[in-house]
């Protein structure tokens, strides 16, 4: 579940890229949960068509999904009725859209990162239209582009950066016949409770409405013999290859179009999923890094790699394993570790094996096989993370300070004076301001029933589960912040920038020089907004690789 200032981020965003009554829309369904038609209406204040208009950009985007829930009582045709619920995670993938485009681009090439990019922009797309995209893009004809476009595409498919979209309306079973029995509770267990069953209700909606994993990555027809044989190998049914053959050999006559007419009905979407997983393998790799060496980065790299087809969650805990041969096979296929020496490898593993590293561990005959660690590596990430915002936040003594409270558990003011090497009056004092902004916890044991102070022991300890909480939800309200900053500093020079971009479409139009031209002040103000711009844009890009470290991993 996304935090206060989570949903907030995603509202604005939504308001930044579709405007204000879209905006409405988003907020009202991240705030107040699954709607049907006529409550969002009732709510926003909205007309039917401007509703229907919202709720299909949002749809388009993956940002709402509609579903049906079957009701047990009642007439037939009233016993299903749609509800939309926001998916706030994909929109905050909206501001990472740059990262994906990175990754897709080091990984397959500029074609593909062009392709992905047409799917980030218009959310969902046949493959039709991305041939048209293309064709337009390059000026040339839909027969010139298709060749090259089929190969691209199917690299995409296989690396599983995109998917076919989910069924639209999925049907869900009656919420009563899933529902346990509530137990009376504290508040902070009743919200507890209240999230944990938005977080299921969200699963269920996802679950239902995913295609199945044979379908989900299954390639268009048109795309050739691979998708041929895919398809003769999904179904061995005779009659089911004369019906494949006929789409191969037959286009759509009369439209003069290249693209089959079951293709035209098939969207496609980019796979967040897939994205996030390799970003967070990026991480691992970087954590082992920075902690060990490259060689054992190298060599953790070469695993996940190996491992990545059997993974089934995006916040797996741990790999499957990885035997001696097929690890050294997976280091020398890649060009960091096509020089190193088996002797080499073997000593990266019991690096990364050792007990105070502890992100592998043998297992299997004889401790044949690795297994990989990956939320023990990313938890001394999220703690690295943690001690450099206290660092830069307290203090150099206050993160001494922090680190040993970290480390021992719980401890008094003596014991931390005396262990950080701190002086009593400082130690007090860093310990208030840490618990002024809920860094640390203090609890109290009583000797007696009076709660003296003679006769109470007061000790201090970092919860990391509630400070986690704490921490992302300052992530997010500092990407928020530096957001509406970004739209304040734009809107002050909004008169320049469109003179500016008058200019361009004068230029882009007859190609020739513009006649309007910039004085020296306007020409200062454009360079100022673009440092502005730069600067922004830069930090909130470097504050998402934190909110994913700790959100999304």
């Amino acid at each position: 579940m996304v935090a206060r200032h989570g949903q907030k981020l995603a509202c604005e965003l939504i308001t930044s890229h579709f405007g204000d009554l879209v905006g409405k829309v988003c907020s009202c369904l991240v705030h107040k949960g699954t709607l049907t038609l006529p409550e969002i209406a009732r709510f926003t204040e909205l007309t039917s068509a401007q509703l229907k208009n919202c709720l299909l950009v949002l749809i388009q985007h993956n940002c709402v999904q509609a579903f049906k829930i079957e009701q047990e009582e009642g007439p037939a045709a009233a016993r299903s009725f749609t509800q939309y619920v926001a998916f706030v995670d994909n929109i905050l993938h909206r501001m990472r859209f740059p990262k994906f485009l990175t990754l897709v681009r080091e990984h397959l090439g500029e074609e593909s990162e062009s392709l992905f990019e047409g799917l980030l922009e218009h959310g969902r797309l046949t493959f039709e239209q991305i041939v048209q995209r293309a064709s337009a893009q390059s000026g040339k004809g839909e027969a010139d582009v298709l060749g090259p476009l089929k190969e691209t595409f199917a690299g995409l498919v296989h690396s599983h950066y995109i998917e076919r979209c989910p069924v639209a309306e999925p049907l869900l079973p009656p919420r009563s016949s899933l529902e346990a029995p509530k137990k009376r509770g504290s508040l902070r267990s009743r919200a507890a409770l209240v999230t944990t069953e938005k977080e299921t209700e969200e699963r269920r909606i996802i679950a239902a409405a995913a295609p199945l994993e044979g379908e989900r990555f299954l390639l268009p027809s048109s795309l050739g013999h691979a998708a041929r044989m895919e398809r003769e190998n999904k179904d061995n049914v005779a009659s089911s290859k004369v019906g494949e053959k006929r789409k191969y050999e037959c286009l759509n006559e009369g439209t003069g179009t290249l693209i089959p007419n079951d293709d035209k009905e098939v969207l496609w979407r980019v796979n967040f999923e897939e994205v996030i997983r390799r970003l967070r393998h990026k991480a691992c790799v970087a954590q082992v890094r920075s902690r060990l060496d490259l060689g054992a980065g190298t060599v953790l790299e070469a695993m996940l790699e190996a491992t990545r087809c059997s993974e089934t969650s995006v916040k797996q805990k741990i790999s499957a394993p990885l035997s001696m041969d097929a690890i050294m096979q997976a280091v020398r296929a890649t060009t960091e570790g096509r020089t190193m020496t088996l002797e080499r490898i073997r000593a990266s593993l019991n690096q990364m094996a050792s007990d105070s590293v502890g992100y592998l561990s043998r297992t299997g005959d004889m401790g044949g096989h690795y297994v990989i660690h990956l939320y023990k590596i990313l938890e001394a990430a999220r703690k690295s993370e943690v001690e450099a915002i206290v660092l830069k936040r307290f203090g150099r003594e206050s993160c001494r300070v922090f680190r040993l409270l970290a480390m021992k558990g719980q401890l008094e003011q003596k014991q931390i004076s005396d262990q950080a090497l701190v002086g009593r009056k400082e130690t007090l004092e860093i310990l208030y301001k840490l618990l002024k902004d809920d860094y640390l916890q203090l609890q109290e044991i009583a000797k007696s029933q009076d709660h003296a102070p003679s006769r109470t022991f007061y000790l201090w300890r970092v919860n990391y589960s509630s400070l986690m909480e704490h921490i992302i939800d300052d992530m997010y309200h500092g990407a928020s912040n530096l957001g509406q900053r970004l739209a304040h500093e734009l809107e002050q020079e909004q008169e320049v920038l469109d003179l500016l971009k008058q200019m361009h479409q004068s230029k882009n139009t007859d190609g020739s020089t513009s006649h309007v031209t910039l004085t020296k002040t306007q020409r200062d103000q454009v360079n100022h907004i673009r440092r502005v711009a730069t600067v922004l844009e830069t930090s909130i890009l470097k504050l998402d690789d934190s909110i994913i470290l700790f959100h999304d991993f």
